[in-house]
């Protein structure tokens, strides 16, 4: 049974990083053993890890930044929960609010 759900379609926004060979080609073979794409293997793998990082959630909170979170959702098919991350405000940064038009 695979870790990660297929793709929910949400709003999207690019970004652009450089990984390790291994990693791409990883990500690439889990895309293809869940049937979803390769940018829908990597958010779910992060958002993954910033629910389970309670270090990061206690860090979000004291530095004031609770307008984006992650949050558990609704059981999908499966049974598993969708994790999704939620902004309270009207953006989550001003950084990303500039790269959106």
């Amino acid at each position: 049974m695979a870790l990660i759900d297929k793709k929910v379609v949400t709003e999207r926004e690019t970004a652009s990083y450089k990984l390790d060979r291994a990693t791409v080609e990883l990500v690439r073979f889990y895309s293809e053993f869940i049937g979803s794409p390769q940018e829908h293997v990597v958010n779910e793998a992060l958002l993954y890890l910033f629910k389970k990082d309670k270090d990061f959630n206690e860090w979000l909170t004291i530095h004031k930044k609770p307008e984006v979170s992650v949050v558990a959702g609704k059981p999908n098919d499966s049974g598993k929960l969708q994790g999704r991350v939620v902004a309270a405000g009207p953006t989550a940064s001003p950084a990303a609010s500039a790269g959106k038009s």
